[in-house]
């Protein structure tokens, strides 16, 4: 019987050798129902792919967070809050779509160093009674049976070498077939989630069009320039969460004008060499509209900035004045969800 996964993740879940290629290569049949991937972008990703289909016929979603919500949690770009936030939505989206999510909990090397970040993910999840993969397991058992040290399992210190990978995906198919083989309950669950938004400024800013397609994302953006002003009409929202953008062509500080002045510092860099790399960059100090309305515009880089921008500039060459941005993720109040659901009998 063939297994149907859908897939939320980083870095991790992209690489050629990384953990879900791995997963892919050894234990199939294995049907990918659905993807959401991008790297150097936090949790947020889940609000951003998942709309209400992307769980349709999925068994099981596996959600691969914790690298890159640890880096940016250390950098000061987001909060335990922001993080507890998304994961919430994310698996409860998925149960509400009878999806079984499975968190898979990468520490970074030094393992010690993450260890507040995965501690705050396992104890959200398991007092939502969801399932979860601890990597820590998966290193030490490797570290006992071969005699190699934590570091020698890492390719970098985000991103497992090979061999953890297979591993990881070994555990990862355990898991699966446990929860198969585990007597469910029937339950009803009653909860509040942020109500998110995706907003591509396509058509709803008049600006210049940049478009790309890639293998992870058609990023459909607009090119906003420094001395120009846009206006973008929202409703009524409670925060904006993030921004989509092309980090290869951002270099400037974008000015969000709601019911404050923001700034955010988006001289960035792309990684590798490139004319397009998307990336999900978070905003998560406080930020709502003005009369359902919000400005932007491109400002002085010598202005102090509003919210940390992980792996941002502050040099002359990357303060060109503009920048290139396909969606705006806002947050509608709350939504009090209830649906049928499921949990083990044992529990």
């Amino acid at each position: 019987m063939s297994t149907k996964v859908a897939l939320l993740g980083q870095s991790n879940s992209i690489l050629k050798d990384g953990f879900f290629n791995k997963f892919l290569e050894k234990h199939q049949p294995i049907e990918v129902t659905a993807m959401g991937r991008i790297g150097a972008s936090p949790s947020l990703l889940g609000p951003y792919f998942a709309k209400e289909s992307f769980f349709g016929g999925s068994e099981f979603c596996i959600i691969d967070m914790c690298v890159i919500d640890f880096s940016l949690l250390s950098g000061g770009a987001i909060g335990l809050y922001d993080i507890s936030k998304w994961i919430e939505w994310v698996c409860h989206s998925a149960k509400r779509a009878g999806c079984e999510p499975i968190f898979v909990c990468i520490p970074v090397h030094p393992a010690n160093h993450s260890e507040l970040l995965i501690s705050n993910c396992i104890s959200l999840i398991e007092r939502n009674e969801w399932f979860y993969l601890d990597v820590r397991g998966c290193i030490a058992r490797l570290v006992e049976r071969t005699g190699r040290t934590p570091g020698e399992l890492y390719r970098d210190p985000s991103r497992p070498g090979p061999e953890l990978s297979e591993a990881i995906a070994d555990s990862l198919a355990q898991i699966i077939d446990e929860i198969r083989h585990t007597p469910m309950k029937a339950v009803s669950r009653t909860f509040p989630v942020s109500r998110f938004d995706v907003l591509n400024l396509q058509g709803l800013l008049s600006a210049a069009q940049a478009n790309y397609l890639s293998s992870l994302l058609d990023f459909k953006g607009v090119r906003l320039e420094r001395g120009k002003a846009y206006q973008l009409t929202v409703g009524g929202i409670t925060g904006v969460s993030g921004l989509m953008l092309n980090s290869a062509a951002c270099k400037g500080v974008l000015e969000i004008n709601g019911d404050r002045k923001f700034y955010k510092n988006l001289r960035l860099r792309p990684y590798h060499p490139t004319r397009f790399e998307a990336r999900l960059v978070p905003i998560c100090k406080p930020l709502r509209d003005n009369g359902g309305l919000l400005k932007f515009s491109l400002v002085d880089s010598s202005i102090k900035e509003s919210d940390i921008t992980f792996h941002s500039a502050k040099t002359d060459e990357d303060n060109s004045g503009f920048v290139e941005i396909a969606d705006i993720v806002v947050e509608r109040g709350y939504d009090l969800l209830t649906y049928s659901s499921r949990r083990p009998a044992t529990s």
